[in-house]
């Protein structure tokens, strides 16, 4: 009797001054009873009356798919769970009219809005998908492990106004978050806690502008934060992440892999980067993949990225910037995307303990370049390890098209920093090194020009190792430490190189 009550006062509610709150119309919080009509007509009536607050007391709320409208908050008490269903048919395929790759493998969420403005989650209560039940199960046979059937926690699409604060989110089938095309966006102190299924992502802003990440704490099996560009005509721009505390058994921080569009803008600081305690569901040895993550592999221009105040502890790759030809593109019949751009990124004030032996890098392929590149005041060691086998390895492969990720470069003959095609590069104020002993350089540089280093501090127990490789380099300015009688090893062809106001000359 009472749900029916509820149903009859949802359709002739008038909106009145102050929140509403959902028991008073039928709305069951004891975890098993299937609240979504209730909820959304809610939800639709106070929209329709010009917006509000609706507010969740402490209980446990059961419910499939909701349709955020205009001006709607959802204030979730301390002690509120939202629930996601467990039952596939409690999420409707939903088709976005924003045209986006991402549709190809996602079209159903738990918490949905397009095109609306002014929409608001905020409160000290949990939404928790339920997304390591068995109806979530991944179909390992399949590539894309069956995400098309998981759906997501949360999807909003070319909305305005978007504020999630201080709840906590957790146990997704897939991505916790996805925002697209989203304009004034402002995430913060929420919690996020994602490690049930696969493509356990944390937060993913894809093509949004004017993006605010403050005061978080996600840890996530896959990327913690992720930004993508999943329409070529469009950017994500005007971007802070800031004060987050971040664990991840992927990448921390990350953009791409899908980079259609451009990334302008981007300021990310005075954050900590930690490898998870969770185990990865993912089949590979190694966890943690990377710290700072940037790529473009599909025809993006990356440029204008400022990272500064990082502190990393348990990752494998610090810093993995990659310049690549995969050249997906976004829709199907669409035309190939042509090669990016990579330009203008600081990282300044990072101090990471790596865990394994990859290396950072930042990379291009043969006839591109990463240009102007600086990294000041860098404090990275590794594990070590690497042999001499290693140490002479002058074949890595380019992996033009490959899936960019920090394990393709685990032959490089670097412990701490393996550069290739990259034109405008600064190091300075660099402390690298590792605590075993590694035959490789600390530095490897190839087909690498206007490049200076000064204020470097190299640490390799191995007594047959290079500091610095440099092959096939031009306009290279190397100031070092001249007790250091390791090193700089000259190879290939070079062209106005200076070491400590030396020049060398060397054609093959």
């Amino acid at each position: 009797m009472n749900r029916i009550v509820g149903i009859f006062l949802c359709f002739c509610f008038v909106c009145r001054v102050g929140a509403l709150n959902v028991t008073d119309y039928g709305i069951t919080g004891d975890g098993s009873t299937l609240n979504t009509s209730l909820i959304q007509h809610v939800i639709d009536s106070v929209s329709e009356q010009g917006g509000g607050e609706i507010r969740f007391p402490a209980g446990r709320y059961l419910t499939g798919t909701l349709f955020l409208r205009d001006n709607i908050t959802l204030n979730l008490e301390k002690g509120a769970v939202i629930l996601g269903s467990t039952e596939l048919a409690d999420y409707p395929v939903i088709q976005t009219g924003y045209v986006s790759h991402v549709n190809r493998y996602t079209n159903r969420c738990l918490l949905y809005a397009e095109n609306v403005c002014n929409i608001s989650i905020r409160g000290e209560g949990v939404i928790d998908g339920q997304g390591g039940h068995e109806s979530f199960k991944a179909d390992t046979s399949d590539p894309l492990l069956s995400i098309i059937l998981r759906p997501y926690v949360l999807r909003f699409v070319s909305c305005t106004n978007v504020r999630i604060q201080d709840i906590r989110m957790q146990n997704s089938a897939a991505w916790m978050q996805h925002y697209l095309d989203c304009k004034d966006l402002y995430i913060s102190g929420i919690q996020v806690v994602n490690h049930v299924n696969y493509n356990n992502d944390g937060i993913d802003v894809d093509n949004c502008r004017n993006v605010q990440i403050l005061d978080c704490n996600i840890d996530t099996d896959d990327d913690a934060i992720c930004f993508k560009t999943t329409n070529a005509s469009d950017t994500c721009a005007n971007i802070i992440v800031a004060n987050c505390i971040i664990g991840a058994n992927c990448n921390a921080i990350k953009f791409g892999t899908e980079t259609n569009g451009g990334f302008r803008n981007v300021s990310i600081a005075n954050c900590v980067f930690y490898r998870s305690d969770y185990p990865t569901h993912y089949d590979r040895p190694h966890r943690a993949l990377g710290g700072i993550a940037i790529e473009t592999v599909d025809g993006a221009l990356v440029d204008g990225i400022t990272v500064s105040n990082i502190s990393m502890y348990g990752v494998m790759t610090p810093l993995f910037i990659r310049l690549a030809n995969r050249g997906r593109n976004f829709y199907d019949g669409g035309p190939a995307q042509p090669i990016g751009s990579l330009r203008n990124i600081t990282v300044s004030n990072l101090t990471a303990t790596a865990y394994g032996p990859i290396c950072s890098s930042i990379t291009a392929v043969p006839g591109a370049y990463v240009e102007n590149i600086l990294l000041d005041n860098i404090r990275i060691i590794h594990t070590g390890g690497g042999s001499e086998e290693d140490a002479n390895n002058r074949n890595v492969p380019e992996m033009e098209t490959d899936y960019p990720e920090t394990l393709m470069f685990a032959g490089a003959p670097a412990c701490g920093l393996f550069v290739r095609h990259v034109r405008g590069l600064v190091l300075r104020n660099m402390h690298m090194g590792t605590v075993e002993p590694d035959y490789r350089a600390v530095i490897y540089m190839e087909d690498v020009g206007k490049c200076s280093l000064s204020g470097c501090v190299f640490d390799n127990p191995c007594d047959q190792a290079a500091r610095i490789v440099c092959r096939n380099v031009w306009n290279i300015s190397l100031e070092t430490n001249p007790a250091d009688k390791k090193g700089i090893v000259m190879e290939g062809v070079l062209e106005n190189v200076a070491v400590n106001g030396r020049r060398y000359v060397k054609r093959k």
